[in-house]
């Protein structure tokens, strides 16, 4: 028993570690470093976990940076794609351009042919062919009880004087009358219709289509006459017009 105790009473011997740095120089000493086994463990310890820090941070940088490549990959792409949609954009635009061109062009040379066609419908148009001399007078008429007085201008012209029409149209009318002998009247659109009148019997018919300057009667004096006579007159929206508005005198 007593021996027991003794050996209970021995202490117990702390094992340590030494770390010696040697010098290749003769004259230095050397220089000794010692380590306790926890102080071992604990700088193993940490050695671990520096290890592993840096293991994460270069993973964590190598992730980081596949993502922005990624992610720039992805930019890289959409770039290209607006690219080519904004070509494709500017192609189409570019194309809608030049129709919108041609029909805008289109539309003016309709716009000109339309003009040119109404201001040849005009009854502007000299309605002889050669040198006449005229009067502006007022026809008298009674209709439905009421006198009704109607513009018109007489023209006085050798044989063989045309009577021509003053624009583009459509005979509308020929017939028989008692003031001077025949009347042709012609449709020219747009609410304007010309009336010409003489003893002469017309060289049209009704539904042909004349242009300005085509031939409607040829004059010839009555007998007894030193001249032929012919009365024209223009109607607008159903009501007669002096003809001096319109017609166009040169000379």
């Amino acid at each position: 028993m007593e021996t027991a105790k003794k050996n209970k009473k021995k202490k117990r011997k702390a094992s340590y570690y030494y770390e010696l740095t040697i010098s290749n120089d003769p004259k230095s000493s050397v220089r000794s470093r010692r380590y306790t086994h926890v102080m071992l463990r604990i700088y193993q310890v940490l050695i671990s976990l520096l290890v592993l820090f840096i293991i994460g941070f270069v993973g964590y940088v190598n992730y980081d940076s596949s993502v922005a490549k990624q992610r720039e990959i992805a930019l890289t792409q959409t770039v290209e794609q607006l690219q080519a949609e904004n070509a494709t954009l500017a192609a189409g635009n570019e194309e809608l351009n030049e129709k919108i061109s041609i029909l805008s062009e289109t539309v003016n040379q309709k716009i000109e042919v339309v003009a040119q066609i109404e201001e040849k419908s005009l009854p502007t148009g000299f309605p002889l062919s050669g040198s006449a001399e005229l009067e502006e007078k007022n026809e008298e008429l009674s209709i439905d009880g009421e006198t009704v007085s109607r513009p018109l201008i007489e023209f006085k012209a050798a044989d063989g004087t045309y009577v021509i029409a003053s624009g583009d149209g459509t005979v509308s009318v020929v017939a028989e009358e008692s003031a001077y002998g025949w009347e042709v009247r012609i449709d020219h659109g747009n609410g304007y219709v010309t009336v010409y009148r003489t003893n002469t019997e017309p060289k049209v018919k009704v539904g042909d289509e004349i242009p300005r300057g085509g031939l409607i009667f040829e004059i010839e004096k009555p007998d007894g006459e030193d001249v032929g006579k012919v009365a024209y007159q223009i109607i607008y929206n159903d009501e007669y017009i002096a003809p001096t508005e319109m017609l166009k005198i040169e000379g």
